[in-house]
């Protein structure tokens, strides 16, 4: 069997910690015995390989991320890399590509398709052995990863199973889905038998490639990556799950979770606080993760996760931590010149009037930035000085190409590119008269 491991989110949903350029698997938020912390990626590739599942598994992620994942697992997993973020339907067919033209599986061959970000016990990673075995054994097109609700979470897909199909056996054939229902319906869904989603497709390779071969797409790997943008922009689910007929369910009767909220996340956390802070007086249920280098106080309140990092601050209702993404859309509206990829550090201003920001700027792999002198930034600007922090670059400086080391200081009137041929991370120290535009 050949796995797929999903790892090339964006992150949103759980800021501030995470964002564009760190994802929520690479954050180190789950305590080993000796107090060590680890990250979500890490886990579930320690649990691949406890399983003797790593050797064929591949990592579909973006070109930003292989870096964090070289760091945190080491050179042993081989990366299948996005041109560009499309949804999961463009970076499993291109990781299914990959199978194909470089490491030759047949048609008829079983891919299986993980998530990185699920929590669960050892044996789940053991029972995914039982898929390939359902389309094999009763004629599916597609076999997934199915859960017993223990209560009508409104944060889980569901799967609705034939009548009858679901009688306390670890077999159910899928009739339909509902993503992410209301209280009230998840509770009536259960009781049909209803199971949840996690979000794990076995398929034959053949499957899928016969999909592309329909939609017109090469099934070569280095010609669907000049293809990759014309794509559809689909979650595998909706792409391909939904408009399937054939589709059958391994029931899996031990406990899991996905770990995409905070609520899920504090409910997984050994110790309630992460960082500098203090969790005082009579409430209940209270989690803080800080990455600042300031303290954070919970007085007396109860059901809370409060998240602090140099992204911002989030304090929310455990409850309520499902409408992060709403709320920080939301938030885009109300700012939309933000930067994504700049921090501010410090703004100062000085007895003559002159005025410095000073901020941490990243650039993604492949990606420039143009530094210069520009009018939103109000007055007269008189210096921008960089020094480099991380990765490997080049300034062009008047058609010139130097290597991106050190600190260079660009006068009024200069300007010049940054092209990043890996993830790339600087301080600018802006010196200006006037006002600071935000």
């Amino acid at each position: 069997m050949n796995i797929i491991l999903l790892s090339g989110g964006s992150g949103t949903r759980l800021w501030p910690m995470s964002n564009e350029r760190r994802s929520k698997q690479f954050l180190p938020l789950f305590p080993d015995a000796s107090g060590k912390r680890f990250s979500m990626l890490q886990r579930t590739w320690e649990q691949l390989r406890r399983c003797g599942l790593d050797q064929n598994t591949v990592i579909s992620t973006s070109v930003d991320q292989q870096a964090l994942i070289r760091e945190q697992i080491g050179g042993e997993a081989a990366l299948v890399l996005e041109p560009e973020r499309r949804d999961t339907f463009p970076a499993i067919s291109l990781s299914l590509a990959y199978l194909r033209s470089v490491r030759h599986i047949s048609e008829d061959e079983m891919v299986l398709v993980l998530p990185v970000d699920s929590q669960a016990n050892p044996d789940f990673y053991e029972a995914l052995l039982q898929l390939p075995q359902i389309v094999q054994k009763h004629g599916m097109n597609l076999a997934l990863m199915a859960v017993r609700p223990d209560c009508p979470s409104s944060e889980y897909g569901y799967m609705i199973p034939e009548t009858g199909a679901v009688d306390g056996s670890s077999y159910a054939v899928i009739r339909r889905f509902c993503e992410k229902p209301a209280k009230a319906l998840a509770e009536e869904y259960i009781r049909q038998g209803a199971l949840w989603n996690c979000g794990i497709f076995c398929f034959r390779a053949g499957y899928l490639l016969g999909l592309l071969r329909e939609l017109g797409f090469s099934r070569d790997y280095e010609q669907l990556r000049e293809q990759y943008r014309e794509l559809q922009a689909k979650s595998f689910d909706y792409a391909v799950v939904e408009r399937e007929r054939h589709i059958g369910a391994y029931v899996y009767q031990g406990p899991w979770k996905d770990m995409g909220t905070w609520k899920a996340l504090a409910e997984e956390t050994v110790k309630p606080r992460l960082g500098p802070g203090l969790i005082y007086g009579n409430g209940k249920e209270v989690n803080i993760f800080n990455e600042l280098n300031i303290p954070v106080i919970a007085l007396g309140v109860s059901n809370v996760v409060i998240a602090a990092s140099e992204d911002g601050i989030l304090v929310t209702d455990t409850a309520g931590s499902s409408q992060l993404k709403l709320a920080l859309a939301e938030y885009a509206r109300e700012h939309p010149a933000q930067d994504p990829f700049v921090r501010v550090i410090d703004q100062s201003e000085f007895v003559d009037g002159t005025r410095t920001l000073t901020r941490k700027v990243h650039v993604p792999r492949g990606m420039s930035r143009t530094i210069g002198f520009v009018p939103e930034q109000g007055g007269a600007v008189r210096s921008i000085v960089c020094t480099w922090l991380h990765g490997k670059a080049e300034w062009v400086i008047n058609g010139q190409r130097l290597e991106a080391a050190g600190t260079h200081t660009f006068h009024n009137g200069e300007q010049a590119d940054l092209l990043a041929e890996e993830p790339s991370d600087y301080i600018e120290i802006i010196t200006i008269d006037g006002r600071i535009g935000g």
